[in-house]
């Protein structure tokens, strides 16, 4: 996962680049805007992919909690 938000961000550092030699940008100011669209696009995707892996945490699975109470039923007994 970590390797698909990197590649998003690097593309979308690439893409800036690109739109920074078309429309004549001076240096600092594609630089800037590089490392700003980098840093935003892996930070989101970060926070998007913590969200995507915290999903199973909250789903509510009661017949699990069961079967683990069972077993451990079955040992104490």
């Amino acid at each position: 996962m970590h390797r698909l938000v990197n590649i998003l961000a690097l593309t979308a550092l690439v893409i800036t680049l690109g739109a920074g030699l078309w429309q004549d940008w001076g240096l600092f100011t594609t630089m800037k805007r590089m490392i700003l669209s980098y840093l935003g696009f892996f930070f989101l995707g970060g926070i998007l992919t913590l969200a995507v892996v915290s999903v199973p945490l909250f789903e509510n699975n009661t017949s699990e909690i069961v079967e683990k109470t069972k077993d451990k039923s079955k040992e104490a007994a």
